[in-house]
């Protein structure tokens, strides 16, 4: 490749480089800070919700979401069929309701990552 042909600014690694340098130094960043609050969906105060308020506690949330390893736990123990009856109901649904394992043991609770917001 010739010098006239490269991207000026570029460097020697390229653009590919730089992004994907940019991606990994921002999953870094996020996986210890924990949670990345612009990407944690917000909690609408409504249906199965309706009694969130932003002093909620992780222990009301799990009371309906599973932990992912649970989930695992439990579709290792089915047989075939259940399992597959299993897989086409979780199909259906639009936004599985299960939890991280690492957000259950993170030091903040779930409404620190996602913000309580009124009904729509």
């Amino acid at each position: 490749m010739s010098r006239g042909s490269r991207w000026r600014g570029a460097g020697p690694i390229g653009l590919g480089g730089v992004a994907a340098a940019l991606l990994v130094a921002a999953a870094l960043a996020g996986s210890t800070a924990g949670c990345i609050t612009a990407y944690a969906p917000n909690i609408r105060r409504e249906e199965h919700h309706q009694a969130m308020t932003s002093q909620s506690t992780r222990g009301a949330c799990l009371k309906c979401h599973e932990l992912e390893s649970h989930m695992a736990k439990r579709m290792r123990g089915m047989d075939p069929a259940t399992l597959e009856h299993h897989m086409v109901e979780m199909n259906k649904v639009i936004r599985p309701p299960l939890v991280a394992d690492w957000m259950a043991k993170d030091r903040r609770g779930c409404v620190d990552c996602h913000a309580i917001k009124g009904a729509r």
